[in-house]
């Protein structure tokens, strides 16, 4: 039953709902514009004005919602002790669908908007402060990646803080998921911090 609801997690997770919104309201393919990333942050370049904060912040509770709703379901159904380990792997299934989606060629998105959605079902006080995190670090900056990659190290450290006689006992299979979702993330944007990279380059070459 566990590998049944990971797998209906993963298809579910595995729905663009990026690519399914800008097509039917643009008419285009997500995947021709901007980083051609099918998540929330490309999707809202296809739209303009009020409506591209409005379709971002629809395609990330959508994308959100494929990571909460598996596991706050699946995981108590499965978990008849009280265990959060069939949450997690449901809502771990859930990201790699997201990452790695059926109908997408196992291409998708970077996994912020669903993994958020999963730690709102398992650890949501860490999730408040990571999303607190991610909040001032784009005021910061006004990068999105920066305050996406600031979000997993805030998620990981809050799970683990939150209480640190649990986080390697009884909720280990939380705290696990936290350290490979901070991994994960850096990991998805690694063409973000590469371009990052470049710009310092270039900037550093034209100071006098």
């Amino acid at each position: 039953m566990l590998a049944l609801a990971c797998l209906i997690a993963w298809l579910l997770g595995g729905i663009p709902f990026g690519l399914v919104l800008v097509r039917v309201f643009r008419g285009v393919d997500i995947r021709t514009i901007g980083s051609g990333n099918v998540g929330a942050t490309n999707a809202s370049r296809a739209f303009t004005g009020r409506g591209r904060s409005l379709v971002f912040f629809a395609i990330y509770l959508l994308d959100f919602a494929k990571g909460c709703v598996p596991a706050l379901t699946f995981g108590p159904w499965l978990a008849g002790d009280g265990s959060i380990l069939a949450a997690v792997l449901v809502g771990a299934a859930a990201i790699l669908g997201h990452c790695f989606s059926p109908f997408l060629g196992l291409r998708g998105g970077k996994g912020v908007a669903t993994t958020t959605g999963v730690f709102a079902a398992v650890e949501p006080l860490a999730l408040l402060v990571a999303l607190a995190t991610f909040g001032a670090v784009f005021a910061l900056t006004r990068r999105v990646f920066v305050g996406s990659l600031a979000l997993g190290v805030a998620l990981a450290l809050a799970t683990v803080l939150r209480a640190p006689a649990t986080a390697f006992g009884a909720r280990l299979p939380a705290t696990t998921l936290a350290l490979a979702a901070m991994a994960f993330l850096f990991w998805t944007h690694r063409s973000n911090l590469r371009a990052a990279v470049r710009e310092r380059r270039a900037a550093a070459e034209v100071e006098p």
